[in-house]
């Protein structure tokens, strides 16, 4: 009787991994960088912007800055390298932008008015789900 038991929950356990789809692992030189060295880049390490939730790197060089923008979701950051200076409003001002360092996380609502850029090299993972867009900010 124990060996039906068994025999019957492998049975269904090896149902129910045959329907799960493998993690997803993306080694660093596997990222294929958009853009030009010198200003912005960006990479999907998976997921898509379009549909669904993704993780989108963001590569910006020492003094970069994106111009005030906002998305139609929320996303979150978190830095990876360097430290991200951040700051909200329609124009950039630097003397207002908060540094983010290292290991450190921001969560930005949905249509919040905002500006980053990059002190020494930084990269920062930006996670949110689709479809998401990005917005300039008119003047």
């Amino acid at each position: 009787m124990l060996s039906r038991c068994l025999a019957a929950i492998l049975s269904l356990a090896s149902l129910s991994i045959q329907g799960v789809p493998p993690h997803t692992m993306v080694q660093p030189e596997a990222v294929a960088w958009r853009g030009q060295p010198g200003a912005l880049q960006t990479a999907i390490a998976e997921g898509n912007p379009q549909s669904g939730p993704f993780t989108m790197l963001l590569k910006l060089p020492d003094s970069v800055w994106i111009p005030p923008h906002f998305h139609n979701v929320e996303k979150r950051l978190i830095v990876i390298k360097g430290e991200l200076l951040m700051g909200h409003g329609d124009t950039i001002d630097q003397s207002k932008a908060t540094a983010l360092k290292t290991g450190g996380v921001a969560v930005m609502p949905a249509n919040t008015h905002h500006y980053e850029g990059g002190k020494g090299e930084t990269i920062v993972a930006l996670i949110a789900t689709g479809p998401f867009t990005t917005t300039m900010v008119q003047k």
